[in-house]
């Protein structure tokens, strides 16, 4: 992350977060397959959400749905509230349901 503070001088294009992944995911000639990156970031993000806000729950799956686009999975942990959860993942943009 500091190299690219240091190396990439438009601040728009500075990364937010960086993944080291042992391989990309790709289509079957060969192109990187970005579905696939897309799901990975959502369920980071919406775990990452859920943990700070000390709710019992995380992402099971991001599905495609052929109507709403990708929808993460949601499942409890453990005992969790779960109008906390909705009101926590309403504030997204991308949809979820419980799994």
């Amino acid at each position: 992350m500091e190299h690219a503070r240091a190396h990439i001088h438009e601040r728009a294009a500075v990364p937010k977060h960086v993944e080291i992944l042992p391989e990309l995911p790709k289509t079957a000639v060969g192109k990187i397959f970005k579905p696939d990156l897309r799901k990975l970031a959502i369920r980071r993000v919406y775990d990452e959400i859920l943990q700070g806000a000390g709710l019992a729950a995380e992402v099971a799956e991001v599905i495609d749905d052929k109507k709403r686009g990708l929808v993460a999975q949601i499942k409890p942990t453990a005992e969790v509230d779960r109008e906390a959860v909705a009101k926590l993942l309403g504030q997204m943009a991308l949809p979820w349901e419980w799994a």
